[in-house]
């Protein structure tokens, strides 16, 4: 074990906190200034292209150029050439200790104890006043999301929450630059992808006003619209789906509230809001409390092609696909679980800056891929409709415990076990399915398939990452009815009727064993969600 701390430069690195699929994060004493740092490490297999060194730098200045109080500070980049070695490349930013949103949503909105409107208006005021800023200098974010909005608890007299900060511009891009992404890759994540985005159109600023829509519509009903089995299923639902209106999950959303919120995720970018303070105004007038001074000010420093009505107008073609549709997008991004504090984690940087072209048409092949592929999803979907109504379920309340352990070198707890009796038989076709929804990374959830041998579940032991932390405050236990066909399962079915068993770990003091409750009847409508 080393006993030496390990140096960068005048950076003394403490700990790594997030890892990504292009490099890692790490807490780190500025040793001149005596200031704690954060610093994301670029893997070494990116340093070896030039022409990503050369992206790595144009991107860094542009985001190292902004400068605004909810926007996440960017000290200073590095590129150190190496005798017979590929540069080594790493940004210093500020260290934002505090909660994610995604860590806050999960303590309210997803408990059924939803933010008062005044703290919704806080956070969004703050989340807005960045993101315009950013749009106004040419830069668009492509990645909201709650993980990437820290709370900072440096500031807490406003609300006890902390202050929003945008994090992780590091596939950012420049608004209006094009890029030739790649068939299979994603940029942004899928629960909060645009639909354009999802189509490989990510130039504009429309698509960060469409996931902070997502976010709104997370915090007001617990739930982000659109789940799936999988996240091409997630991604084409953006495109092709309209949302469940936010009032069927939450009976405390008005009209006007809803509409506000339809409006912020309509399918076309010219249906949404011109900017995020224009939709924040909006939700303010719909929850009938004060609009902030600095929220009427960014919208009257919008420009005046952009400024539109505030109210929301159903589209005539709810749903209808994004017209002229650019790459089809079939895989995830590399996503990372980031425990509090937290920085977010290494993202793509952006492509090499190029003029604009004109967006060529879709050559027959490309067409008749998308075209099959989305074809292929209405038929599979059609197919497992009849799985959506089930008759039977459940009524018989189980007998049943998670037993939660780790190994004698493990850091976190990483093995389950569950036992349980009155659990029927899966209808035909179907399996039971135990989950770990871990509020910090969706997209990577554990999960298990399940036996039950006469109306009993002895799983034994199930073991999860040696990386992540089954008991981390706030996660969700799950056991859930799923295709028999599917194998490739990444995140759990979202139909309520197939939401069957569940068990929330608290917010503090976890205890290792929980008693399995029934999804049905329970108190609170989003308790499996």
């Amino acid at each position: 074990m080393e006993t030496e701390p390990r140096y960068l430069g005048h950076y003394q690195m403490q700990e790594c906190i997030a890892r990504g699929g292009m490099g890692e994060v790490w807490k780190a004493l500025d040793t001149r200034l005596q200031r704690t740092v954060a610093i994301k490490l670029l893997l070494a297999n990116w340093r070896h292209s030039t022409d990503f060194v050369s992206r790595f730098q144009s991107e860094a200045r542009l985001i190292a150029s902004l400068r605004h109080p909810n926007i996440v500070n960017i000290h200073n980049f590095h590129v150190e050439e190496q005798p017979n070695e590929p540069p080594f490349l790493y940004m210093v930013m500020d260290y934002v200790e505090g909660q994610t949103m995604a860590s806050y949503i999960a303590a309210t909105s997803k408990q059924g104890q939803f933010p008062a409107a005044e703290d919704i208006i806080y956070l969004f005021t703050a989340i807005s006043l960045a993101l315009d800023y950013a749009h106004g200098r040419g830069m668009i974010h492509r990645d909201i999301k709650p993980a990437n909005i820290l709370l900072d608890q440096r500031n807490t007299k406003s609300r006890s929450m902390g202050e929003p900060i945008i994090t992780d511009f590091g596939i950012a891009r420049r608004q209006g630059v094009s890029g030739g992404t790649q068939i299979g890759t994603i940029v942004g994540t899928p629960l909060y992808v645009a639909p354009e985005q999802a189509l490989g159109n990510y130039e504009e600023k429309s698509s960060d006003l469409y996931s902070l829509g997502i976010i709104l519509y997370e915090m007001m009903t617990g739930t982000p619209p659109f789940r799936g089995e999988n996240m091409l299923s997630v991604v084409m639902q953006h495109v092709n789906q309209p949302p469940l209106p936010p009032e069927l999950l939450n009976d405390q959303i008005s009209p006007a509230v809803s509409a506000v919120i339809l409006k912020s995720i309509a399918k076309q970018p010219d249906e949404r809001y011109a900017s995020a303070c224009e939709m924040t105004v909006a939700l303010a007038e719909a929850f009938q409390v004060a609009i902030p001074a600095s929220l009427l000010q960014g919208v009257h420093r919008a420009p005046a092609e952009t400024v539109r009505s505030l109210s929301y107008q159903p589209a005539s073609q709810p749903g209808r696909p994004i017209s002229q549709p650019g790459n089809l997008i079939l895989s995830p991004a590399t996503l990372a679980a980031s425990p509090s504090p937290y920085v977010a984690p290494v993202e793509p940087v952006a492509e090499p800056e190029t003029p604009p072209l004109p967006r060529p048409r879709l050559q027959h092949k490309r067409r008749w891929l998308i075209i099959s592929a989305i074809s292929l999803l209405v038929v599979i979907g059609l197919i497992a409709s009849g799985s959506l109504f089930l008759s039977t379920r459940p009524t018989v309340q189980p007998q049943g415990t998670i037993h939660f352990s780790r190994g004698p070198a493990a850091k976190y707890y990483n093995i389950l076990q569950i036992d349980a009796e009155n659990i029927p038989d899966p209808p035909t076709g179907k399996v039971y399915y135990a989950w770990v929804d871990n509020v910090s990374d969706e997209q990577n959830l554990a999960h298990w398939k399940l036996e039950v041998k006469n109306q009993q579940i002895h799983s034994g032991v199930l073991t999860g990452s040696a990386s992540v932390n089954l008991l981390a405050p706030q996660n969700l236990f799950l056991i859930t009815l799923e295709d028999a066909s599917n194998s490739h399962l990444l995140v759990p079915e979202m139909d309520p009727k197939l939401r069957l068993y569940y068990a929330r770990i608290p917010a503090k003091d976890a205890p290792l064993v929980y008693n399995m409750h029934m999804c049905a009847g329970d108190a609170n409508p989003t308790a499996c969600f």
